[in-house]
């Protein structure tokens, strides 16, 4: 079963999404920090992050700075409210698969988002 780790500090996003993914078939982890998320990263080893990029104790880019680090190829979607200029002003396109703009509807996350998770972790 392949892990998803999602970090975000709103707990209601968190919810929404880990219910939403168990029942895609998925291991979910959740975190409401930065420090918590590469606490649980480091153990449960996850294919796949849906990262905030707004953190308290650590930000979004230094979780994704240190994810690349200990696992090059984990699949990371950025979660945020901001525009598209304003994310890659903070991380760089080549980083991240996929971008999750808030508010989202679940829709978009079966119709767009999934499938580009299944196509990266497809070992074909």
């Amino acid at each position: 079963m392949n892990k998803i780790l999602i970090i975000d500090d709103e707990p209601a996003i968190r919810d929404v999404l880990k219910i939403f993914l168990e029942e895609q078939g998925f291991e979910v982890y959740i975190a409401g920090n930065g420090k918590e998320a590469l606490s649980i990263f480091r153990t449960k080893r996850p294919e796949v992050v849906f990262l905030d990029l707004l953190l308290p104790e650590k930000t979004g880019k230094d979780v994704l700075q240190e994810i690349r680090i200990l696992v090059p190829h984990t699949i990371v979607i950025i979660i945020t409210g901001f525009s598209d200029e304003e994310i890659f002003s903070i991380v760089k396109p080549g980083d991240i698969q996929g971008i999750l703009k808030k508010p989202f509807r679940l829709t978009h996350v079966e119709k767009k988002i999934l499938p580009k998770i299944k196509a990266n972790l497809d070992p074909h």
